[in-house]
Parts: structure tokens; sequence; C-alpha cells
């Protein structure tokens, strides 16, 4: 299987990293983003779109979904890493109005999701496991999966079986493309937040967990 492990697009809360902003839409600057990450996947021979339920990766995806005419699969798994307290989202039928392409799993609570905070990092270890484990099971052989910083930096490391080195770190653009190879007997890291695929003065790290 193929992975293709993608970063939101720049979203209102990281503009404005002092608050406390779990679930910001993009901001211009991120759709933007979002479309050229769309342009730069569109001939990866991508089967399958997964997204973290949270606005900024799904909106990420849509424009990707709309040119391949697949749907975003909407994973409650893949949300961001939270320390924080319990955030309720938004009902289904609201995400749907941000993103009509979106499908959602049985486990999404259809009057509001909850993302359930209190995150730790043997806790997010666990889940990072668990989330790719699923993805390689997925029977799709190339696949594009919009998430979030941190939580891409869990999944890396799982996938290069460095699971607990925190201290090990792979920062994340937005919209940085990260490009997996899971063989047989082998792991292939091809791309690291790649952001060729953006222009001059688009580029925008935000490390807040946003």
């Amino acid at each position: 299987m193929e992975l293709y492990l993608v970063r939101h697009g720049q979203s209102v809360g990281n503009t404005m990293p002092d608050r406390d902003m779990p679930d910001s839409p993009l901001t211009e600057r991120g759709l933007v983003q979002a479309g050229h990450a769309a342009m730069y996947l569109r001939d990866r021979g991508i089967t399958a779109i997964f997204a973290s339920p949270l606005i900024r990766a799904m909106q990420s995806a849509q424009p990707l979904a709309q040119m391949l005419h697949l749907p975003v699969q909407v994973r409650k798994e893949l949300y961001e890493v939270r320390e924080g307290d319990l955030y309720m989202g938004p009902s289904l039928e609201s995400l749907l109005d941000y993103v009509p392409e979106a499908t959602f799993q049985d486990t999404i609570e259809k009057d509001g999701w909850v993302y359930p905070g209190g995150d730790y990092h043997e806790l997010v270890v666990q889940r990072a496991h668990e989330v790719l484990r699923q993805l390689r099971m997925c029977g799709e052989e190339r696949i594009a999966v919009f998430c979030h910083g941190n939580f891409n930096e869990y999944l890396i490391r799982e996938a290069l079986g460095i699971a607990s080195s925190a201290h090990i770190r792979f920062p994340q653009a937005n919209t940085g493309m990260n490009h997996i190879i899971f063989r047989e007997h082998a792991t292939e890291l091809i791309k690291l937040n790649d952001t060729t695929h953006l222009e001059a003065g688009q580029l925008f790290y935000q490390q807040s967990g946003v």
C-alpha cells in the first residue's frame, strides 16, 4: 500500500495560536493550499481519500475528492492530538454543509461527534498504531489521508518503527506531503513534508497542535 499523508491547509486557528480553536475552518490561504495539494495528487493513482472529522482536514481533502470523483471517508480516530478538555464537534448534517463529498462511519455521533481531549503520549501512540493497522487493511492500493501536524508525526514514527521516540520530530507544514510505501518486508519513506506543490509565499508552519 502507498500512503500519501497530508497535513491540512492553513486554518483560522493557525493564525491565532494563543487561542484554543479545536475545530476552525481553513483560511483563504488554506483553501488555495488545498487546491495545490489536489493538483499534486490528482495523477498519483489515488483510489481512496480519508480525512479527520475536524473541518480543516475535511476541507483540505475536498478539492482532491472533487477532481477524482471520490468520497471523503471521514475517520473519527484521525483527529488531532488534544491535551485539553472534551470538545463536541458539529452534527453530521453541519459537516455535510461544509463538505458534501463526505461519508461517515457508523461510529461517528450523528448529533455532534465527541472529540475527547485528555491525550497523552502513550494513548496517542496506541491510537496511531491502530489507525495505521486499519489503513493498511483497507484494501486500497494508494490512499490519501488528510490529517494534522502532531498526529501525522505519530503516524510517521509508527510507520518507521520508532513509535515511542517522541524526541524524534518530523515538523509538518500546511499541506506538507509525506509519501510512504508499505511493502511485505520493508517500509519506504519516499518523501517527508514535501511542499514543492506550494508557490512562493504559501508555505506556513504552525506547530501548536491546530
